[in-house]
């Protein structure tokens, strides 16, 4: 009798010593409540991306606790964000060599984001899944995950699951913040200009909360107001990377390229991190490049590529300096790089877009309508949907090298319900193609209300001006255009059809 009741005890309480199995599981492992309060600290300070406040808190924490593979973890989440990713994949080490201090929630969290630093996000997803399913209302998980899947660009699933993190956690800015951005890349500007107005009533005094609002303007083309709310972040925190960038971007958006560089010089001046010189020699190549200075461009992508330490960004940017040597209608040395980027990174989706493109001025159809099934499979197997676009372009742009002008238009048309602004110029060439001149003017305009010194749109204007006889017109966007391009490469083909119509 005393055996079935022991037994019966057991069964009744097994429940119960699993649930608190896993309640323990999501407690932080220290040894040192001091490590812990700094720990704490840090946490809240990255979460308001005050990175290099946050990284200090870590870095304290750790001295006290060797074996605080939280800290680390964290670390290096804070390094990766603060644009040093060789410290993240160090603290990721540290964290690792903890293992045996850890709980299982503690180490699965160490694993994905293992993933996440060497972009592999389908593998991170895994992961992320894997402690979804003992922890389904883990608050972190239903976080990174979410923001893993933006960057993988699959948004509905990123949709789906923040959703479930703000119902779930209403008072958690973080949350809204990152929602915002998935909706802000899906194109839903309404969603994410709540998700962000909720953020800034969370977090009214911060410096992000108007980064996040100038992103939202600055994808709608409000430059100006952009340029702004970047300002106001920047008198909150004259050192907020994000904002000092992202003022840069906006400045270069708005065809203000002078002040897009001046901006970008100096953040180079000030800001030391690799990840963060990086990008804005990145961004530093897209201003070279709409100013016709390809040469400069290439500078730039070079040390792109010197500062990339993934595979994953190498084979960007090594792409990139084949998508640059495109440009310059040298094909060979542009299918060798983007070939290269291939075999760093066999996924490499844009290198399949770059080689379409190569293939194109080869009049290669089969070969880049090759690359775009390539692309689209792609698409297909990770829910890249933020690539619907590019893919949508190149099918566009191999249609209208074939005379298929209703074919390419149809196209543009899709990919402008996806990306507007990047969209405008091919759907325009196309109508211009078509002989049906007064879309491609409206398209044109279209881009002066934004940008008025974007040189391809003075360039082709003065095209349609031409064959419509307007003359005068004609000149006054070929001046335009060279007024822009007054320190590009020499010998450019778009250099040579302004400078001869002018003569």
């Amino acid at each position: 009798m005393r055996t079935k009741i022991i037994f019966m005890l057991v069964i009744c309480f097994f429940p119960l010593i699993l649930t608190n199995c896993e309640k323990s599981e999501l407690k932080v492992t220290t040894s040192s409540q001091e490590a812990l309060a700094l720990y704490n600290e840090g946490v809240s300070l990255a979460e308001k991306f005050h990175d290099n406040e946050a990284i200090q808190k870590f870095k304290a924490a750790v001295e006290l606790d060797t074996s605080f593979a939280m800290a680390f973890y964290h670390l290096s989440r804070a390094y990766e964000a603060a644009g040093n990713l060789a410290e993240a994949k160090n603290s990721l080490t540290k964290a690792k060599e903890c293992s045996g201090m850890t709980t299982l929630l503690e180490w699965m969290y160490i694993n994905a984001w293992d993933r996440v630093l060497e972009n592999d996000y389908a593998g991170a997803i895994s992961k992320y899944k894997e402690i979804l399913e003992k922890f389904p209302d883990d608050q972190h998980t239903l976080f990174v995950i979410g923001k893993t899947y933006r960057l993988a660009k699959n948004y509905p699933e990123s949709v789906n699951v923040l959703k479930k993190l703000i119902g779930k956690y209403p008072d958690y800015a973080p949350g809204y913040n990152q929602l915002g951005y998935t909706y802000y890349e899906m194109g839903d500007y309404e969603q994410a200009t709540a998700m962000f107005a909720k953020y800034a009533g969370l977090e009214p005094d911060e410096p992000n909360p108007y980064d996040s609002l100038g992103d939202m303007y600055r994808a709608q083309g409000e430059y100006q107001k952009a340029i702004e709310q970047y300002k106001k972040a920047l008198e909150i925190k004259p050192n907020f990377h994000a904002s000092f960038r992202n003022l840069g971007w906006s400045y270069f958006s708005a065809g203000k390229y002078d002040s897009a560089i001046a901006t970008y010089n100096k953040f180079l001046d000030n800001v030391t991190e690799r990840e963060w010189n990086r990008d804005v020699h990145s961004d530093l190549v897209e201003v070279y490049l709409a100013l016709g200075q390809y040469n400069k461009a290439l500078e730039h992508i070079e040390t792109v590529i010197k500062l990339s330490m993934t595979n994953f960004r190498k084979s960007w940017a090594i792409a990139k300096k084949g998508y640059i040597y495109y440009l310059k209608n040298n094909f060979p040395a542009a299918l060798n790089q983007l070939n290269q980027s291939l075999t760093i990174f066999p996924d490499a989706i844009w290198s399949r877009e770059w080689r379409g493109l190569v293939f194109l001025e080869q009049h290669n159809y089969d070969r880049a309508l090759n690359e775009a099934e390539k692309m689209k499979a792609l698409i297909d197997r990770y829910g890249l949907q933020g690539y619907q676009c590019s893919y949508n372009n190149l099918l566009g742009r191999t249609a209208m090298e074939q005379g298929l002008y209703d074919e390419a238009i149809m196209y543009f048309k899709d990919s402008m319900l996806l990306d507007e602004a990047s969209c405008r110029y091919p759907l325009a060439t196309a109508y211009f193609k078509k002989g049906d001149y007064q879309k491609a003017i409206d398209l044109c305009n279209e881009f002066f209300k934004y940008n008025e010194n974007h040189s391809l749109a003075h360039l082709l204007l003065a095209q349609i001006y031409e064959k419509q006889g307007k003359n005068e017109l004609a000149k006054d966007e070929y001046k335009k255009f060279l007024n822009v391009w007054k320190d590009a490469d020499e010998g450019l083909p778009e250099l040579r059809l302004a400078e001869n119509a002018l003569k």
